[in-house]
């Protein structure tokens, strides 16, 4: 079996956090794990204990915004520093309140299966508004008060500006859309960090750039070969939404989830139910610790 890294992009909900590192504990695995800057009550020491089969290592703390091109630059830095660290052959970007639903042993025999693959979500329909304008302020994410609202009043007279003048800078590429979260091999993971640069220029004026940025480098690389599944699903995460933005997964959706063909599920939540998360600890930490017995 090859070596996995598991990039975690944290933010709240630090109980699901403890619980995932857990289930991701394997003598194959390694950790990296952002906790937001925002953070002012994160105690790392709390989690640098937790695994027993993984090295476990924080990056350097970014402000990060929802739609802006922080996510990306976090996902780039979490992507650096794995793969400076070590060689691995796929790379899993996660969220602090994912949870895996297959055992490791399962996980990584799937992904031997499929060497090679990349597992990325794409959509085949979408509104390229967010790349197809310039926007000056693309930071603002869910940010409420005055000075929020007077950057997206000046942000929508600027785009409104550009279609004036026919402005589109989507004409220049060919773009593509689907999920941030993803399970990429190496060789993906370098085509990125060379393109760093060229990322940022393209999509530091941009929003909602993390669900763009990779679907985009590879379409127009040799890489769309490789792909597993050209569909939202494609990169076997289940995430649900139809009944939520997205859903919040329940006890009551405990057999639907185990009985998934994805292996990483989204999104949980300690404040909704963490008696879910509790079922699915319970379900799979024996199953890891019987693999790395």
């Amino acid at each position: 079996m090859g070596k996995h890294a598991y990039l975690i992009m944290a933010h709240n909900n630090f109980s699901i956090l403890g619980k995932l590192i857990r289930l991701l504990d394997f003598d194959k695995n390694d950790i990296y794990i952002h906790v937001d800057r925002k953070v002012t009550d994160f105690d790392q020491n709390l989690f640098i204990n937790i695994p027993k089969k993984s090295k476990i290592y924080f990056s350097d703390r970014i402000h990060v915004n929802w739609g802006g091109y922080t996510q990306v630059k976090c996902e780039l830095l979490l992507l650096e520093m794995a793969f400076k660290n070590d060689n691995y052959d796929y790379y899993h970007l996660l969220s602090g309140v994912d949870l895996p639903i297959k055992n490791q042993k399962f996980i990584h025999e799937f992904f031997e299966l499929n060497s090679g693959m990349e597992f990325v979500g794409f959509i085949s329909e979408w509104d390229n508004t967010r790349i197809k304008y310039y926007y000056i302020f693309n930071e603002i994410g869910r940010k409420k008060g005055i000075l929020p609202y007077i950057q997206k009043i000046i942000n929508k007279i600027f785009i409104l500006t550009q279609k004036l003048v026919k402005m589109d800078r989507s004409k220049k590429n060919k773009y593509a859309k689907g999920s941030n979260w993803f399970s990429i091999t190496g060789d993906l993971v370098k085509l990125i960090l060379d393109n760093k640069n060229r990322i940022r220029k393209l999509y530091r004026s941009s929003v909602f750039c993390d669900e763009v940025f990779l679907q985009t480098l590879i379409v127009n690389s040799k890489f769309k070969e490789k792909i597993y599944r050209f569909s939202v699903s494609g990169n076997l995460r289940y995430i649900d939404w139809k009944r939520g933005n997205p859903y919040i997964f329940q006890k009551k959706d405990f057999e639907s989830l185990i009985n998934s063909n994805m292996l990483f599920a989204r999104k949980f939540d300690e404040k909704v139910d963490f008696e879910i998360v509790n079922m699915i600890y319970d379900e799979f930490l024996l199953k890891n610790k019987q693999v790395n017995s």
